[in-house]
């Protein structure tokens, strides 16, 4: 507030009366400010509700449904009247096709039959909300048939609760859609109840299930009656009550017989037992409730002494002969897991823990208070590191339960750095290769051999990272892609959280966490508060780690310059303005260790005395340093900055710390140049990089000649800027041609992938430009001495990637010296029901704006080009001079521009303009399993074929078949009477692709 002083000056009684105005107003205002801003901060206090759940199911197994009634009360604790409630009818999720759950699914795996399918489809009905006896209005949510609001005729004020009563039947799907679901008759139920939707400060958070996006509830009491054949076997949130069901676990746990046979016992249902039981469970301070059954499961039963309070909780675990070598040590993995989180966070939050084996789809393991199910482990690490992971959700999830569909992160990404945390004190010696390839003479060969396993995390962050594809941390669920969820909330928000504690400290770090969690136990924190503990317990400003780190996807690079008089010079070369961890280092021996607060620029950095050789940033991959080949000096040398560089046979997974050279022996044959021996060289496929290349020399013994090809691209990856990625290119190529002589080819390129709005926006856009000098095919064909001629490309690429109703629009100019033209490519699959059904539909129109007559083959092809046709020398082609149909190589074609398969461009000639449409479908039904596709052909251009059979209009069908777009063989079977004319006997008909584009694309296009 500025303070104005007045003039000291008499006032006359009007002055008076403005002043006293003036006065009174300016009272009246502060007054209404106090207690106005007063009420509203008083409304945004921190409150939340409570709901208390009593509910009777029992299960029919022989149609797989619950049938159940509830009766829950909503406490009213906020300072609002509400007049309606939102609740969560989870279930309906599978009821159809249309909902939030069914669409999110079709992009990620397919169009596939989903909740059209009988035994994948489940719901919830039979609902009869009431209160006090009477009959509650209520209406699902238009497009959301998993959320209802309950219309209270009498509001609910605050202080005040409701009990509401209604029964429900849920039918069941077969479990290999999402988390809720039967296999066969094993059961996982959960999410399976009316529950209402959370209010708090925010207001209402409706929320549809999905699969991509966990879930947000209000604590309360449960009290939950489960009748079911006495022969199952469950596994439960809460508390069991029943002494008879609690007798029965004992006896199987003590039963350990079944551990000699169990590799050799069957997985087969026993029939249900006719009898049936109903047993309980009781828990308070949860806000869900889950619960799995099957006939078949092995118990062990356990206890385990919590550190803090010596508080005693028992541990259980059940499952099948399915994976019963990995789980006979599972329960020492609970109890040690449960004792070392209690150690770190704060002591287990409730009485028992329980684990589960179960059919589970949706991810490795999934959570709920007190009991997390278990899909199928890979070994006994796996199992160990996700039950370890499952068993942090209980602070993570249950006892501090956070918004995860809103904030992701607070969940996934802590609980993800403590198991880290967790199974790296475990299991110290761990490799990377141990996990993944489990084969040590393969990983010494290709130098993985001494990678830890956390290595993999960085590594998969990296390929998003470098692509530019990366979305920050703090996003909701729903904002991701569905591999960003994973590499963004998992391994980068991991590798953030470790990163924070590494600068603060174990001790301050797991202080603050201690008070995050004592503070916040059964409540809904937000990020705010977390940023609050951890700055009060550090006394730093953390404004770098939540706003930057968290909030953007600002690049973490330093890089060293040089040494100076004791000084190093360290340049900071990305966004992210963030504390530096350097290393003074000779060999493995530590000299010193340092941290640097974060710094723009340039910056001189004082180094202690010390008999060290090397110094490094980060050396113990700590920070999510985007380029790690500049992090490291030495302090004496020649060259003091020279990276190292490791030379690899075949393959490797590239080092971030290290410049990798692969190579590998390559042969090849072309009709021209004869046997070729050579050598490929290349940096690395996986992970992208600047700089990348791949060089494939040849010595050719056919003619004694060098052939081969090479690429050179520099990717560019701006920040936040329009463009996403820039990616300049240079090729060069060298094969024998006829005549004695050999055909050239060099192409210079500049690619731009531009950036969506939004990540999840399902179209990419792209622009390219090429300059390319190529071999005078016309000359070539002449056999006279060719000269290079000059090209010009220029396009626009529009795509949509994926596996339902993927498509592309290609737009291009080209010109030459004698000519211009320019196309339009459309292909679209209309995807039927699975993966790789569905219906290829390609459109093309072309116009020649310049053309020479002399030089043909410059315009439109109405059939696939054969390698003596491709006058910028596309494709791989070992005879790619031949005549058709002289040998069998002749035979071969690139499908473009008119994409007939008949052989017509030299009977037809070259087209000033053309349209065509192409289609080509799998077979129907079970008949989809055989690699055979029928395809039909049009085409429209401006002149016909012969003398009586000039139709502009060409058509044919046929059949094709091979693998994949690497070979494929076409069979033409019926064509149209001019083509008939044109093209020869039904055997000159049959031609053939065979491309190296996918792997071209794959490895170093550049199209990411």
């Amino acid at each position: 507030m500025k303070t104005f002083t007045a003039e000291k000056r008499p006032r006359s009684t009007n002055q008076r009366d403005v002043s006293r105005i003036f006065l009174i107003c300016t009272s009246l205002f502060i007054f209404l400010f106090i207690f106005g801003t007063s009420s509203e901060v008083f409304a945004q206090e921190y409150f939340q509700q409570e709901v208390n759940y009593n509910i009777h199911v029992s299960l029919n197994d022989q149609v797989h449904e619950l049938n159940a009634f509830e009766t829950l009360e909503y406490i009213n604790h906020s300072p609002d009247t509400l007049h309606f409630l939102y609740f969560h009818l989870w279930p309906n999720a599978y009821s159809s096709n249309n909902t939030p759950l069914a669409r999110q699914l079709f992009p990620f795996y397919g169009k596939e039959k989903l909740f059209d399918d009988p035994e994948l489809r489940g719901f919830i009905d039979s609902l009869n909300f009431e209160i006090d006896g009477r009959k509650v209005p209520w209406e699902l949510l238009p497009g959301q048939p998993d959320i209802c609001r309950i219309n209270l005729e009498v509001p609910l004020i605050s202080g005040d609760s409701v009990r509401i009563t209604t029964p429900f039947r849920v039918k069941i799907p077969k479990g290999v859609t999402s988390r809720l679901g039967h296999i066969g008759e094993s059961y996982q139920i959960s999410q399976w109840y009316p529950k209402p939707a959370v209010y708090d400060q925010a207001g209402w958070h409706p929320m549809s299930y999905l699969d991509q996006g966990e879930f947000f509830s209000e604590f309360g009491r449960f009290d939950v009656r489960i009748t079911l054949p006495v022969n199952y076997i469950v596994g439960a949130s809460g508390n069991l009550q029943t002494d008879s069901e609690i007798e029965m676990l004992d006896k199987l746990s003590a039963d350990t017989t079944w551990i000699k046979t169990a590799n050799s016992a069957g997985t087969d249902f026993p029939a249900s037992s006719k009898q049936l039981k109903t047993i309980r469970y009781t828990a308070d301070k949860i806000h869900d409730f889950a619960w799995f059954a099957d006939k078949r499961f092995h118990v062990q039963k356990g206890k385990v002494i919590l550190p803090n309070s010596g508080r005693e909780v028992a541990t259980m675990v059940l499952f099948t002969n399915q994976q019963a070598d990995f789980w006979k040590k599972a329960l020492s993995y609970v109890n040690e897991a449960i004792r070392w989180f209690s150690s770190k966070i704060g002591d287990y939050p409730y009485q028992s823990f329980t684990a589960v084996q179960s059919g589970l789809t949706s991810g490795d393991g999934m959570e709920y208070p007190g009991i997390t199910v278990i899909g199928l482990a890979e070994d006994a690490y796996s199992l160990d590191e996700v039950i370890a992971h499952e068993i942090c959700h209980n602070w993570f999830y249950s006892a501090l339960g956070s918004d995860e569909r809103q904030f992701p992160f607070m969940d996934e990404s802590i609980t993800s750095t403590y198991t880290d945390r967790y199974l790296k004190e475990k299991y110290p010696g761990k490799k990377l290769w141990e996990v993944y390839v489990k084969n040590r003479k393969l990983a010494k060969f290709i130098h993985i051999d001494k990678l830890p396993i956390q290595r993999m995390q960085e590594l998969e962050w990296l390929v998003q990272a470098r692509n530019n594809l990366e979305q920050p941390i703090n996003l909701p669920a729903t904002e991701y892609t569905e591999l960003n969820y994973v590499l963004m909330i998992y391994n980068k928000a991991a590798t953030a959280f470790h990163y924070l504690r590494a600068y603060l400290g174990d001790s301050v770090f797991d202080s603050a966490m201690q008070e995050y969690y004592i503070q916040w136990k059964y409540k809904h924190p937000q990020p705010e508060g977390l940023r609050v503990i951890l700055e009060t317990q550090s006394g730093k400003d953390l404004s770098w780690f939540f706003t930057d780190l968290l909030g953007t996807t600002k690049r973490l690079d330093y890089k060293m310059v040089r040494i100076e008089n004791q000084q190093l010079l360290i340049k900071n070369k990305g966004e992210l303005v963030a504390p530096l961890f350097i290393s003074g280092l000779t060999g493995d021996s530590i000299f010193f260790e340092k941290w640097v607060d974060g710094f723009e620029g340039h910056k001189w950095i004082d180094l202690p005395p010390g008999d060290y050789s090397e110094i490094k940033i980060d050396p113990g991959h700590v920070t999510p340093e985007i380029s790690r080949i500049n992090n490291n000096i030495n302090k004496t040398g020649t060259f003091p900055r020279a990276d190292p560089l490791q030379t690899q046979l075949l393959f490797s997974v590239n080092d971030p710390e290290t410049h990798t050279l692969m190579y590998m022996p390559a042969i090849n044959w072309t009709r021209e140049n004869g046997f070729m021996l050579g050598m490929a060289f290349h940096n690395g496929f996986i992970i992208p990089k600047p700089l990348e290349y791949f060089v494939m020399p040849f010595y050719a013994f056919g003619n004694s000649d060098l052939a081969g090809f090479g690429r050179v691209a520099y990717n560019i990856t701006p920040y936040d800027k329009f463009i996403r990625l820039a990616t300049i290119s240079l090729e060069a190529t060298q094969f024998g041609a006829p005549g004695h002589q050999n055909y050239r080819k060099v192409k210079t390129g500049l690619e731009l992938h531009l950036r969506n709005e939004k990540m999840t926006h399902p179209l990419n856009h792209s622009v390219f430009g090429n300059y390319i000098a190529a071999s005078n095919l016309f000359q070539i064909e002449l056999q006279e001495k060719a000269k290079m001629n000059s090209y010009l490309q220029f396009g626009y690429l529009l795509e949509k990637p994926g596996l339902v109703n993927p498509f592309t629009l290609l737009a291009s100019f080209e010109s030459g010296k004698s000519y211009q033209k320019t196309s339009v490519e459309f292909n679209y699959k209309v995807s039927y029901f699975g993966r790789d059904n569905g219906l290829d539909i390609r459109l093309f129109s072309g116009i020649m704006l310049k053309n020479d007559p002399d030089v043909p083959f410059y315009a439109f092809s109405a059939s696939g080009r054969s390698g003596r046709q491709q006058y910028l020398y596309q494709g791989t082609y070992p005879d790619r001079f031949s005549v058709f149909p002289e040998n069998f190589f002749s035979r071969q074609m690139t499908l473009s521009e008119g994409g007939l398969v008949s052989p017509m461009n030299d009977s037809l000639g070259y087209s000033r303009w053309l349209f065509s449409m192409s289609f080509t479908s799998n077979l129907p039904g079970k008949a989809a399993r055989f690699p055979v596709k029928p395809f039909l052909n049009l085409l429209l251009n401006d002149h016909g074929a012969t003398v009586g059979q000039n139709s502009p209009f060409f058509y044919e069908a046929g059949l094709k078949t091979g693998i994949w777009d690497f070979f494929e063989i076409y069979i033409p079977v019926l064509v149209s009477k001019n083509m008939t004319s044109a093209g020869g006997a039904f055997k000159n008909r049959i031609r053939f692709v065979f491309s190296l584009d996918s792997f071209n694309r794959l490895n170093m296009s550049g199209k990411r």
